[in-house]
C-alpha cells in the first residue's frame, strides 16, 4: 500500500470535506508543515484544529533577571 502525495497548504481556516478524507495534508503552522492525516471524524472541523505536535521550551531565565524588583530598593 503506498502512501498518499502529501499537500502542503497555509490554509488553516480551511473546512475539512469529505473528499479530503484518507489523503495527507501538510499544514503550516508559522514555522514548519505539520503532516496531518485526513479520518472521517475530521470532516466539517478546521484544518488549523488538528492537534498537532508542540513542544515546550526549556528556557532557563538568569536569577539576576528573574529578581527585577531589586533594582528599586534604594542603596542609602
Amino acid at each position: 500500500m503506498e502512501k498518499p502525495e502529501v499537500v502542503k497548504t497555509h490554509l488553516r481556516d480551511m473546512v475539512i470535506l469529505p473528499e479530503m478524507v484518507g489523503s495527507m495534508v501538510g499544514v503550516y503552522n508559522g514555522k514548519t508543515f505539520n503532516q496531518v492525516e485526513i479520518k472521517p471524524e475530521m470532516c466539517g472541523h478546521y484544518l488549523g484544529s488538528s492537534p498537532s505536535p508542540t513542544s515546550q521550551s526549556s528556557t532557563v531565565v538568569p536569577v539576576s533577571v528573574r529578581r527585577h524588583s531589586s533594582r528599586f530598593i534604594p542603596l542609602k
